[in-house]
């Protein structure tokens, strides 16, 4: 058996993401009604022909599939209706209770599989994120998924150590790349602020950087450290004035970011930074 560690995991994403894949796809098929566990996971969920398909990543599987269940609330039946006109033989009149689902317990990698997921199954009732994962047609090791999801824990400690070591930069002379990620924010004086992840950190950088719109985190900051009120426009509440987006602006002038590349793990090492170090603006993950 190879050396399982983060930086195993970091070259060989493809590999893991393939076999956890496969998993997934060869599991037996259950329906709605049927009881899943309460605990991270993925599910794949497809017609009876098993053509159509539509993959996502759970905290908590039961309650996800849950939510699939009602069409007021289900993601990917709503993607089934909205697809219809753009795919002749995508079949019509199927009810929620005409799809099957499999799933997978995932311990670390459940959004790369996701992400990869969309793309190599493929899962064509996902609408987003089909530019996320390369094709990939090689080997599968299921040896490997399992070492992996048993050693979760020393990999996310091992995520850690390589994030903290990581070059830090003030913020607005940042070298952060286009490429999936977790970084950590610190202030001057009130220390770490917040951590996050992307699947293009670049992206979420300049996001950051620019208006509030997007930015959860400049949100934070308004609100929650300089005491600003979100304003509404066009129905959205998340907007600030513009003297109020400036010093948002000057207050991440005082901050330093450490990105650091994730091809596999991103969601699970966030989480697990944030219960850890409690970042001052974070709100997920504290408890």
């Amino acid at each position: 058996m190879k050396k399982i560690n983060w930086k195993y995991c970091q070259s060989n994403s493809d590999l893991i993401l393939a076999s956890g894949a496969q998993l997934l796809d060869k599991d037996s098929t259950s329906t709605f009604e049927d009881l899943y566990p309460r605990k991270y996971g993925n599910y794949l969920i497809s017609d009876k022909a098993n053509k159509w398909k539509y993959i996502g990543e759970a905290k908590t599987l039961s309650n996800r599939i849950k939510q699939h269940s009602k069409e007021k609330t289900s993601t990917f039946y709503k993607n089934y209706l909205n697809l219809q006109n753009n795919f002749p033989d995508l079949p019509k009149g199927l009810k929620i209770s005409d799809f099957q689902i499999q799933t997978i317990l995932t311990n670390i990698g459940r959004k790369e599989i996701e992400e990869f997921g969309i793309v190599n199954i493929p899962a064509n009732l996902n609408k987003f994120q089909n530019s996320k994962r390369q094709k990939y047609a090689e080997e599968t090791d299921q040896k490997v998924w399992n070492e992996v999801q048993s050693r979760f824990s020393l990999l996310l400690e091992q995520g850690e150590k390589e994030l903290l070591e990581s070059k830090d930069y003030s913020w607005f002379d940042a070298q952060v790349q286009s490429t999936a990620g977790i970084y950590w924010v610190e202030h001057s004086a009130k220390g770490l602020i917040y951590i996050g992840e992307s699947s293009n950190m670049l992206d979420r950088f300049d996001t950051h950087s620019s208006t509030t719109y997007f930015s959860a985190l400049r949100r934070h900051i308004g609100e929650n450290i300089l005491g600003f009120h979100l304003q509404t426009r066009n129905g959205k509440k998340k907007h600030f004035e513009d003297k109020e987006e400036i010093r948002v602006t000057d207050l991440l002038k005082k901050c330093t970011i450490k990105p650091c590349i994730v091809n596999f793990g991103r969601y699970e090492l966030e989480e697990y930074l944030i219960r850890k170090h409690k970042p001052l603006l974070n709100r997920k993950e504290k408890k």
